[in-house]
């Protein structure tokens, strides 16, 4: 283990935030699963762990601009939903930063999703706007209002998702007056930065909710990817505008892309690039056991739905992108 880490908390001025959305709508999350969205479409995805999954519109499907990355899994009023995060790779100069989309999962044959483009407001010389939030967004935490969402480097951010807004839509061709023709926008409410030079940082590549019984205390899982080295795992703990690191693991495992714990066990997903399925990692920090090529090629970041006994998980490859749960009774290690 290691000494505790900290992240401290910064938040958007409320005067500012309210001025940026001037003659836009807040609808909020009830308002967005209200409107009609894309059609993804039930499919059997590849790879022996996943029990169910679907894929977006091919427009997404295949999209070189947009990778998926992060997801959270839950319910919203009574309404199964899933929430997955994308950022952007620069094209001809132009970076267009990260976004989520609200997947509305009440008919698991048709599902139903919305892109929301994630921004923070700033003051200019003629009044606000707002920019694009320059995120790889490697993995989201949804717990009631608030979204978090993992800045590597730098912490992670924080959204309310009831802060979404609806942009008045312009020109013939009545795309969304929002950055990049976006019709829906999610303001950034706040961030949970390290401090300037702290010793041996953690990069926050993914993170996932590990304990949402206390509204007011979040319990987090986090982890970092790379190819090479000595990556590592972290729980913290999020309370009164600051988040710190418990502690930390060394378990062994090259490009961990997501991490979970289901009834105090680990699971931790690895990639293998876009030629061979994913591996499964289950058990412990210092005792994993490796299933490999069990889950799709390019597996993210991950999530776990109690209430469902399932872990969640996006891919990232154009051409094969799919969202998809793994049943975690069917992984646990059985019991001595």
């Amino acid at each position: 283990m290691t000494p505790a880490f900290e992240l401290l908390g910064s938040f958007t001025e409320p005067g500012l935030a309210e001025d940026a959305a001037t003659g836009a709508e807040r609808i909020g999350l009830a308002g967005l699963l209200a409107r009609r969205g894309h059609r993804a479409r039930r499919v059997r995805v590849p790879g022996v762990a996943a029990v169910e999954g679907f894929r977006w519109r091919l427009i997404d499907v295949f999209n070189q601009r947009w990778w998926p990355q992060g997801i959270a899994v839950g319910e919203f009023e009574g309404r199964p939903v899933a929430i997955t995060s994308w950022y952007a790779q620069a094209r001809r100069g132009v970076e267009q930063g990260s976004r989520v989309s609200i997947v509305d999962l009440s008919d698991p044959r048709k599902p139903r999703y919305t892109h929301v483009l994630l921004v923070a407001p700033r003051r200019t010389a003629d009044g606000t706007a707002f920019d694009p939030v320059m995120v790889h967004a490697g993995g989201i935490v949804w717990s009631g209002d608030r979204l978090l969402v993992a800045a590597t480097g730098g912490g992670f951010r924080e959204f309310r998702l009831s802060g979404i807004l609806s942009m008045p839509r312009r020109g013939l061709l009545r795309r969304g007056s929002g950055p990049f023709g976006y019709r829906y926008l999610l303001p950034e409410f706040g961030s949970f930065a390290p401090p300037e030079s702290p010793e041996a940082p953690l990069r926050y590549s993914f993170i996932a909710l590990e304990n949402d019984d206390d509204a007011a205390e979040l319990r987090l899982v986090s982890g970092e990817y790379s190819k090479k080295g000595k990556p590592r795992l972290a729980r913290l703990r999020v309370l009164d505008g600051r988040a710190t690191v418990d502690a930390t693991h060394v378990p062994g495992i090259p490009e961990m892309q997501g991490v979970v714990l289901a009834d105090d066990t680990w699971f931790v997903n690895a990639s293998r690039g876009d030629k061979l399925g994913g591996d499964l990692w289950v058990g412990t920090p210092d005792g994993m056991t490796r299933h490999e090529h069990v889950l799709p090629p390019g597996p993210e970041d991950l999530a776990l739905w109690p209430a469902r006994r399932q872990v969640w998980s996006v891919t990232e490859f154009p051409g094969k992108r799919w969202v998809y749960a793994v049943d975690v009774d069917a992984w646990l290690p059985p019991v001595e």
